[in-house]
């Protein structure tokens, strides 16, 4: 093997000398890892740093086929653009502006919905990144609407409204829970009598004191402090990291629900609703496909690690809103008073796999469902494919009714991954459809860098560490029919604008009551 590895080095270095200017080898070069030799033209080169992109693109994208028929000649980027990041290696003080202008230039053509690149400027020291499919939807009419309103069941929640059905006590048949980090945040500074509310209270009393001790008097310039501090937190990462740190250093003044936030959480957190609307129409809205990491043991355990007490009510309330929308459907459905059932992925930018058969396949037949067909990248060559292949992807296994009655998916343009796959489910299953606006355009599935060994494709580099990074599929997805919708999206069956003056002056939602028009009537 060692034998045959230098040969085929020895072939590619004497192929680059005879035939072409252009340093490119077909040699498979270790783009997958922080490996010294691959990028250390690129710690302190802007050429380095283009040579290691178009190189590891050209050996492991998945798409060359598909770019070639949009016109893109990935030659030709290189002859335009190398001369363009030796000009930058000249100059001094090199902006972030002008590093991220050049690189959306070269990328910003390419389909792939998940990539996302990331090259480090040697001179400021930091990152700049650009998404092709971002800067591809920012352009379109629907995108920052979608962006801006995401689904909310606050009119639908109000009973008044008589929108969803009533429970045997009168209340509204609704239930949300959340491990989302700006959920959390935000119950930490809206609960009556804890978290922020206390803080605010205990420095109103304080102040209000005419003769203070010494004690108080240090208790309200901590509090205060505190206040300060906690006020400047967003739901980023960094903010969260930030908040665990004031819970730690805090934690002696006992303040009520200020408690450090489970990292998993940033990751691995959801938001999910479930109401029963007028019909007996199941309604269920989550923010990511994280859902299994709160229904299963192993998951949880991988998800949140050391999980504490707090951490475990949080999972298990969402868990609770899942069950109550799974086991309302199977017995509705087998007393035969099922209206339909409505799955939101409106906003949803994807996640696990694993959790279609909490979803369409929680609905669906045992055995696994087939939505598409797949490709691998099986070489170095930039026309290196696999033959196309099934895809085919995982359903509940436990026993369950098939469901019979009309389903909806909700989608919009910021429907991306596994939603997509969930709204491209609709187009195979008799009693689906998809409602709403064309989704992101990003099937293609990320796989871990330990498969790279033999799919010539999946990350390059690693994060904030090799000084160019891509967040990179290492498949090519098709529907059923053979035909690539990267870049492109889920049209939907029936498409609705979002009504943002219908929303924003009553709370009502156009495209949720379009999906229950459809199952209402049929039409």
């Amino acid at each position: 093997m060692k034998h045959k590895i230098l040969s085929i080095i020895g072939a590619g270095l004497l192929i680059l000398g005879a035939t072409s200017c252009r340093e490119q080898s077909d040699t498979l070069m270790n783009y997958a890892y922080n490996d010294q030799l691959t990028f250390s033209d690129a710690e302190k080169s802007y050429a380095g740093k283009f040579k290691v992109l178009w190189n590891a693109l050209s050996q492991n994208y998945a798409l060359w086929d598909h770019e070639k028929a949009y016109g893109l000649d990935w030659d030709a980027v290189y002859e335009k653009y190398l001369p363009q990041f030796e000009a930058l290696d000249k100059e001094e003080g090199v902006t972030n502006g002008q590093l991220q202008e050049l690189l959306t230039e070269v990328v910003g053509p390419l389909h792939d919905g998940h990539m996302v690149v990331k090259v480090k400027n040697h001179e400021t020291n930091t990152y700049v990144a650009v998404s092709p499919s971002a800067v591809r939807n920012s352009h379109r009419p629907d995108f920052a609407d979608a962006k801006k309103y995401p689904p909310s069941m606050t009119y639908y929640a109000n009973k008044a409204n008589g929108e969803i059905e009533l429970d045997e006590n009168g209340n509204a048949d609704y239930m949300e829970a959340s491990t989302d980090t700006g959920d959390l945040l935000e119950l930490f500074r809206n609960t009556n009598k804890a978290g922020m509310m206390w803080i605010k209270d205990s420095i109103n009393v304080l102040m209000n004191l005419t003769t203070p001790t010494a004690d108080q008097v240090v208790m309200l310039q901590e509090l205060n402090h505190l206040k300060d501090e906690l006020e400047k937190l967003d739901d980023s990462e960094q903010g969260i990291e930030m908040f665990n740190e004031l819970a730690n250093r805090y934690a002696y003044l006992k303040i009520p629900g200020f408690e450090p936030i489970d990292n998993g959480f940033y990751n691995n957190g959801v938001k999910i609703k479930f109401a029963l609307l007028k019909g007996n129409i199941a309604y269920l809205y989550f923010s990511d496909f994280n859902i299994s990491y709160h229904l299963l043991d192993e998951a949880i355990g991988m998800a949140f690690p050391n999980a504490s007490e707090s951490t475990l009510a949080h999972i298990r309330k969402v868990a609770a809103v899942w069950n109550s929308w799974f086991n309302t459907i199977q017995e509705l459905h087998k007393t035969g008073k099922l209206g339909g059932v409505i799955i939101d992925v409106r906003n949803n930018e994807g996640g696990a796999m694993l959790d279609f058969q909490y979803v369409i396949g929680a609905l669906t037949p045992s055995g696994g469902f087939q939505y598409g067909q797949v490709r691998y990248k099986r070489g170095p060559g930039r026309m290196d494919f696999s033959p196309l292949m099934p895809s085919t992807i995982r359903t509940m296994e436990e026993e369950h009714a098939i469901i019979t009655e009309p389903i909806v998916v909700l989608a919009n343009s910021n429907s991306v991954s596994m939603a997509e796959v969930t709204s491209l489910s609709t187009k195979y299953i008799d009693n689906a459809k998809c409602i709403g606006k064309r989704t992101w355009g990003g099937l293609c599935a990320l796989i871990g860098n330990e498969y790279f060994t033999y799919n010539y494709s999946g990350h390059i580099g690693e994060a904030d560490k090799t000084p160019v990074y891509v967040y990179l599929p290492q498949v090519a997805q098709y529907n059923r029919e053979g035909e690539l919708l990267e870049g492109i999206g889920i049209t939907p069956d029936i498409e609705v604008d979002l009504d943002v003056t219908l929303l924003k002056t009553t709370g009502r939602d156009s495209q949720l009551e379009r999906a229950l028009q459809y199952i209402r009537s049929g039409m």
